[in-house]
């Protein structure tokens, strides 16, 4: 067995900087900036500069960007993670059900399925049902988006069971009578199996956001006057081309925020989870509670 003599925790730094991450995207979600800087098109705002008044200044109507931005993530970035999150958990669900079915035939149908559903192209779907609708908006992407985190969650919970089925403590378990679901659940998903499920959440999370600012930049997603990351970047094209790089960097600030977002969460709940996991050890045994929580972290990343 390997011997641990120092606690895998994760440095001070990152953690104040996840902290702040997730501070500056709750503050823009929560506030109620729309109702305090207005988000009305006011013609004559248009040429305004920054102030403290307006942090972030104007775009081309004279609507505040601040507010614009706030409104884009409320209004298309959290249904659209809402959305992909369940995606993801219904994923789970279908593989521990598929994993506790054990029947061949139907194993083997949903694997293609899904296998199917992670090959085809995001675009092409969102378009397609875009078409269809005869109306683009938030729902193509939610469309498109919501069956890939299924269909690759399922396939990232098979893919963790064939891993560790293996294991000598998962036949351990069965040859003393264990049930196949208690090991998937105690064992697997809220045991070793957490960590690389978040971070597939994470990373689906991520590419929610590349998707849908890439759709409705070409006018497949959100359109306006409901706000998006991609249609505001999209409305003032011609500024940059003027070399008027002010809504350019905010965007790209925003973007950088949201994608920045659902891995600063993680990494903070982690590290929660682990300084209250040491707490209630150090209360139980002071002087063996650093060595119990080293033996912790590193079983439970198993």
């Amino acid at each position: 067995m390997r011997e641990i003599t120092q606690p895998q925790t994760r440095s001070l730094a990152l953690v104040i900087v996840d902290a702040g991450i997730v501070t500056v995207f709750l503050l823009c979600v929560l506030l109620p900036w729309e109702s305090w800087l207005g988000t009305r098109p006011n013609l004559a705002l248009m040429s305004e500069t920054i102030s403290w008044s307006h942090p972030l200044g104007f775009d081309n109507l004279g609507r505040d960007l601040l507010a614009r931005v706030a409104a884009a993530f409320r209004g298309a970035v959290l249904p659209l993670w809402a959305a992909v999150a369940g995606g993801a958990i219904f994923g789970v669900i279908l593989g521990w059900l598929a994993t506790l079915v054990a029947k061949p035939k139907f194993v083997l149908v949903l694997d293609a399925f899904m296998t199917l559903i992670c090959a085809l192209p995001v675009g092409i779907l969102a378009f397609a049902w875009a078409a269809l609708r005869e109306e683009a908006g938030l729902l193509s992407v939610l469309a498109s988006m919501t069956p890939l985190a299924t269909a690759l969650a399922y396939m990232r919970f098979r893919d963790l069971v064939r891993r560790d089925a293996s294991l000598a403590y998962w036949e351990a378990h069965h040859a003393a009578g264990g049930a196949l679901s208690d090991r998937l659940i105690r064992y697997g998903v809220v045991g070793a199996w957490s960590q690389p499920i978040l971070q597939l959440l994470g990373f689906l999370l991520r590419v929610a956001i590349a998707v849908e600012s890439a759709l409705s930049y070409l006018g497949f997603g959100v359109v306006e006057p409901q706000p998006s990351l991609g249609n505001i970047l999209a409305a003032h094209f011609e500024l940059y081309l003027r070399g008027e790089w002010r809504v350019l960097a905010v965007i790209s600030a925003a973007l950088a925020l949201a994608a920045a977002f659902p891995g600063a969460l993680i990494g903070s709940l982690e590290t929660a989870i682990n300084f209250k996991t040491f707490s209630k050890l150090s209360t139980l045994r002071p002087k063996r509670s650093l060595a119990i929580y080293q033996s912790f972290t590193v079983s439970s990343k198993r």
